[in-house]
């Protein structure tokens, strides 16, 4: 059982795109926050150790530090051990989130995904988010096969 109220996050798998999407409806507290993150790592091991996910920042507000060390600290590590490949994220996210999205602090977090195998962007809008994770999955050999492909 989440740690968190279902009202307060979402997650979704999208085999037609093989992408992971989470959706934080609501503000959450940093240990709930936690939770979401590791409910996302439950379900892409659940889809085949998915490492493309979509995760949409819109409604919640920025991050505080220790969220952000405890991502780049403690959690992008585990990933990276339980995935098979590199994570590519593509966040959405908010005007209200720009200013810490180009933070120093962000700089910081965004280098270190790199060295630990996770590639995190951010993204306006959603469409060119999954064109994105699209594009990623093309150049990994992983595109899943669609009923375009078949015909």
């Amino acid at each position: 059982m989440p740690s968190f109220s279902t009202d307060a996050f979402s997650v979704e798998y999208r085999p037609d795109l093989g992408i992971l999407i989470g959706r934080w409806l609501q503000a959450l507290p940093p240990p709930e926050l936690q939770g979401t993150y590791q409910t996302m790592l439950a379900a892409a091991r659940a889809h085949g150790n998915c490492r493309f996910w979509l995760l949409d920042l819109r409604r919640r507000p920025p991050a505080g530090p220790n969220l952000t060390e405890w991502f780049r600290d403690q959690f992008s590590p585990q990933v990276a051990a339980a995935l098979d490949g590199p994570l590519f994220t593509a966040y959405l996210a908010g005007p209200h989130q720009r200013l810490a999205a180009e933070s120093a602090e962000m700089e910081l977090h965004l280098r270190q995904a790199a060295k630990l195998d996770s590639y995190p962007l951010f993204y306006d809008n959603e469409a060119d988010a999954v064109t994105w994770l699209c594009d990623q999955q093309e150049r990994a050999g992983v595109r899943p096969v669609t009923q375009l492909d078949k015909r």
